[in-house]
């Protein structure tokens, strides 16, 4: 099974070797691994280039955006699967594609099968997360969303999908993910291992703006507009409203 890995990346000299390295090291001999680079101005390209043959497309030229260059890099990708492993992101371990291509191969009925991530905080905390099994993905995803660092897709499951929406300018991959779900013919599977490590940013001045944009995503899909699940997604913001609110409260008391 040949896996494409996919990196995208913009002036990412800061933490991109971590990635290039982490993909270096898999085991697996079946990958192609390809970084869509936006024209960086600074030191990224030469940090790629220190890995150049392990990288079997490199690209960089202006885009629209990470999901037009992650779509760039998907229709480059000629592997039977695909991840990504954007700048700052890195593999879990040497072997987690190995690991996601057994399971594939042993599961093909998986068009999209995911796994755990470890989270790294800004102030240095780690912690792991494993998303839910796939028989829980639609109602988890109300709330949370899959980690897109931690899953693994056939290029037939976006014949069915589409490539991602560049309407949406933060979540097009979570509004991915809700497409996979929602349709049967994707077929998700939950891995029982962790794959990768996500570092997270500073995104808090962001967080109206993607939040409305996630409401707007659910609003668009078909499925979640149906009479049942407004009413789950109504609970799920309440429960979620209360703990918020307890979690506000314990907080002042401290």
């Amino acid at each position: 099974m040949r896996v494409s890995v996919i990196t995208v990346s913009y002036n990412a000299a800061a933490e991109i070797e971590p990635t290039l390295s982490s993909v270096a090291a898999q085991t697996w001999g079946g990958i192609e691994y390809l970084v869509i680079d936006g024209a960086s101005t600074d030191d990224t390209l030469n940090l790629v280039n220190r890995y150049r043959s392990r990288v079997d497309v490199l690209v960089s030229e202006p885009d629209g955006g990470i999901y037009d260059a992650m779509n760039k890099g998907l229709r480059l990708a000629t592997g039977d699967a695909v991840i990504f492993m954007n700048a700052g992101d890195y593999f879990y371990s040497p072997y987690a594609v190995e690991l996601a291509a057994e399971f594939m191969q042993a599961n093909p009925d998986a068009g999209v099968a995911y796994g755990g991530i470890e989270v790294r905080f800004p102030n240095g905390q780690v912690t792991e997360f494993m998303p839910p099994p796939e028989g829980e993905a639609l109602q988890f995803l109300i709330c949370g969303s899959l980690p897109h660092q931690g899953t693994f897709a056939r290029r037939t499951a976006f014949a069915h999908t589409g490539l991602f929406d560049t309407r949406w300018r933060s979540h097009a991959d979570y509004d991915w993910f809700l497409k996979a779900a929602s349709d049967p013919r994707v077929g998700l599977r939950r891995m029982d291992f962790m794959v990768a490590s996500f570092g997270l940013g500073g995104a808090s001045s962001q967080l109206e703006r993607g939040e409305r944009e996630r409401h707007a995503i659910q609003n668009a899909l078909p499925l979640y507009r149906q009479t049942e699940w407004m009413e789950r997604r109504i609970e799920a913001y309440q429960e979620q409203y209360i703990g918020l609110r307890l979690e506000n409260e314990r907080l002042k008391a401290e």
